[in-house]
């Protein structure tokens, strides 16, 4: 071999290594620790979307059941308005509401007895049974309008409260579970300047317990 042909070649070999230092030694670019970098870099890639979407398909679901549940529960909002409004269309008759802890009955004017009504009668003939079965106590009170003095409306009252417990003992209940009493007109519940206002205002308040 010539010298020029092994200056040449000598040339060659120093270029390989060369490139070979460059790209392996500073570049990192070499066959094998490029693809162990790949292999590295992929699981990282893949695993991180699948633990983001994995949460927000669990906790919704486990938000959504309490507030399903809450929706669907009774609002145990207590109502304590009347079961069965009274309609001032209806003052010439006696109509029947519940309020609170007590049933009323609503007389028309200068009525005192309870005129024939299946609900009234259906509700007292209940009330006796519950009565005789218990043994409990039931106060029946009597009110009036502001119309007439106040003795009279007293009377009045009274007579409305003793026409009810009548009709309770005709049903078997004892006369010592009733007591019977009456305000007259001192203990209104609406206004007494108003026809419908006075209606309210006669009535029987019948309470059962203390």
């Amino acid at each position: 071999m010539n010298s020029k042909n092994l200056v040449f070649a000598v040339f060659i070999l120093w270029s390989i290594l060369c490139w070979r230092w460059y790209v392996c030694g500073l570049m990192h670019a070499c066959g094998e620790e490029s693809s162990q970098e790949v292999v590295v870099a992929i699981p990282d890639q893949r695993n991180e979307p699948v633990r983001s979407e994995e949460t927000p398909e669990i906790q919704p679901i486990q938000e959504n059941k309490p507030a399903t549940s809450q929706v669907s529960e009774p609002q145990p909002a207590v109502n304590k308005s009347p079961s069965q409004p009274v309609s001032a269309a209806n003052m010439d008759r006696v109509q029947m509401e519940e309020v609170q802890d007590r049933m009323i009955i609503h007389f028309p004017y200068q009525s005192t007895r309870k005129e024939d009504n299946t609900s009234i009668d259906t509700y007292l003939e209940t009330l006796a049974r519950q009565l005789v079965a218990s043994s409990e106590k039931v106060t029946i009170t009597g009110h009036t309008d502001f119309v007439g003095e106040p003795g009279e409306n007293y009377s009045f009252g009274l007579l409305r409260a003793q026409g009810i417990r009548d009709l309770l003992i005709k049903k078997g209940v004892p006369k010592s579970q009733i007591v019977c009493k009456s305000q007259g007109d001192r203990k209104p519940t609406s206004t007494n300047d108003t026809p419908y206002g006075r209606y309210l205002n006669r009535r029987v308040e019948i309470k059962v317990g203390k």
